[in-house]
């Protein structure tokens, strides 16, 4: 008798810790830290495995941590330290299971920041930078040294492109999916070769893309599959003066099997307007989109 009361007492306490992990999975990871602190069960439930897949930190909301939409949000030291206790007791409560990162579009993201969770997210798969921040190279250096095992990155202006590009060239050899933000030159297209070769996934939407750099890229990246140029310009100077290409003038140049992703300038509003502002959009609301958005549905967020 005495040991059925045992059984069904574990099989209730299965249940209830079941139960919790699915109610969990509707949280926030805000809301998810807080719930770990209610009481010991809640914790346990907590740190269930599959909770824990991805820290969504874009997630982020006013009343838990009152994130500002404004790039170069704390960035005072206060709001830093409480940004830098969040990501430690977040990943923490993972187990190391975490395999996706992304960070709050206007957290402005410091070196402490970076390594405190790099150093706690071994087996992180994809990772995507914020728009605002101050990566030094010593910083970026010492994350992608714990993350040997990345595939997938956003890269904006928070870290210097020739910093993270000789990163990943050192430690992150299974680089196949790619996005960057900001601008295409040459030297990203140098160095996407040079550091990246086994490119699957390119995305370099909605920018302006240097024609040079972008035939480099096409014609020396042999395992890249689909390239998204949606809303992009492609440019380049001649004597002087920028000169706009088409996509067909790219594929004359070019000997490629991959798939560019573009958007028709008949139909797309952006595209025939490139330099059009709309009053009703926030102020940085162009830039959170670019960053956001993708038509490779592996890169949105």
């Amino acid at each position: 008798m005495k040991n059925n009361n045992s059984a069904n007492m574990y099989s209730n306490d299965d249940l209830f810790n079941e139960i919790l992990v699915r109610i969990f999975t509707m949280l926030s990871v805000v809301d998810l830290a807080v719930a770990s602190m209610v009481c010991k069960s809640w914790n346990v439930a907590s740190r269930g495995p599959t909770l824990w897949k991805k820290l969504d930190i874009n997630k982020l909301n006013s009343r838990g941590l009152n994130v500002p939409l404004r790039p170069y949000a704390w960035r005072d030291e206060h709001s830093s330290q409480k940004m830098t206790q969040f990501l430690k007791y977040a990943s923490s409560l993972s187990g190391g299971n975490i395999s996706c990162v992304i960070f709050n579009c206007y957290v402005y993201l410091s070196d402490v920041h970076l390594t405190s969770i790099a150093e706690r997210t071994p087996n992180l798969k994809r990772l995507v930078f914020p728009i605002s921040g101050n990566i030094s190279k010593i910083g970026i250096e010492t994350a992608m040294r714990s993350w040997r095992d990345l595939q997938s990155i956003t890269i904006t202006s928070v870290v210097h492109h020739f910093n993270i590009f000789e990163a990943i060239r050192k430690y992150c050899k299974n680089i196949v999916s790619l996005k960057i933000t900001g601008g295409f030159e040459q030297y990203e297209a140098r160095a996407l070769v040079k550091c990246t070769p086994n490119l699957k996934v390119l995305s370099i939407r909605k920018m302006k893309v240097n024609m040079g750099g972008l035939c480099h890229v096409l014609n020396n990246l042999e395992h890249l599959e689909v390239v998204n140029l949606s809303h992009s310009l492609i440019v380049d100077k001649v004597d002087g003066a920028f000169h706009l290409y088409s996509i067909d003038d790219v594929l004359s140049r070019v000997n490629i099997s991959c798939k560019l992703i573009t958007c028709q300038i008949t139909t797309s509003h952006r595209c025939k307007n490139p330099f059009a502002r709309n009053p009703r959009r926030m102020p940085h609301g162009s830039l959170e989109n670019i960053w956001r958005e993708d038509e490779i549905s592996s890169l949105s967020h």
